[in-house]
């Protein structure tokens, strides 16, 4: 065991420890009240970056919403330029018939022109071969005569009828009528 202590030693020595308690209390109190001004400063840091944390995943929302709504509209934009491409390659592929039958056509053209030519050739050989104005009128003219003309021809024709006879031929053996 320890040696006693005397009243006045309990006492100083209880005495010190209680200042050294104080004190350390006293420590103690002053690294409450600096924690909870942490804690304070810190809690207004906190609310503060809550608070902008709020506000940047209301921009990051914005922003999603901006990105969804530019996606619709890339997507819209690309259907529509597929429909677009889809008629251009149909009326490409009209103008190509377009084309082809306008060829078709322009040397049916040519054909029908080279025909024309033919034609209008063959018409000024025939007219050529017509009788002009002046044939015509003799014609007339000559028929007119006949007409007058023939029954004296006729009646001539009757009283002198061709007489036939034979004649040899030199060379073959069977006669040759011959006209008087």
């Amino acid at each position: 065991m320890a040696p006693q202590m005397s009243f006045a030693q309990a006492l100083n020595e209880a005495k010190g420890v209680i200042v050294q308690l104080s004190t350390r209390v006293k420590s103690d109190a002053e690294k409450i009240r600096s924690q909870q001004q942490t804690i304070v400063s810190q809690s207004s840091t906190i609310a503060q970056n809550d608070a902008r944390i709020a506000d940047l995943d209301a921009q990051l929302a914005h922003h999603v919403e901006e990105i969804a709504t530019l996606n619709q509209r890339l997507q819209d934009a690309d259907s529509a330029r597929e429909h677009s491409e889809m008629i251009l390659n149909r009326q490409g592929e009209k103008i190509t018939t377009l084309q082809n039958a306008n060829a078709e056509l322009e040397a049916r053209l040519d054909e029908h022109k080279q025909q024309i030519a033919e034609l209008s050739q063959e018409r000024n050989e025939l007219h050529t071969q017509l009788p002009s104005e002046a044939d015509a009128a003799a014609l007339v003219a000559m028929s007119q005569l006949l007409n007058k003309a023939a029954p004296a021809i006729e009646k001539a024709r009757k009283s002198a009828q061709p007489q036939m006879r034979l004649a040899d031929h030199n060379d073959d053996a069977a006669p040759i009528a011959q006209a008087a």
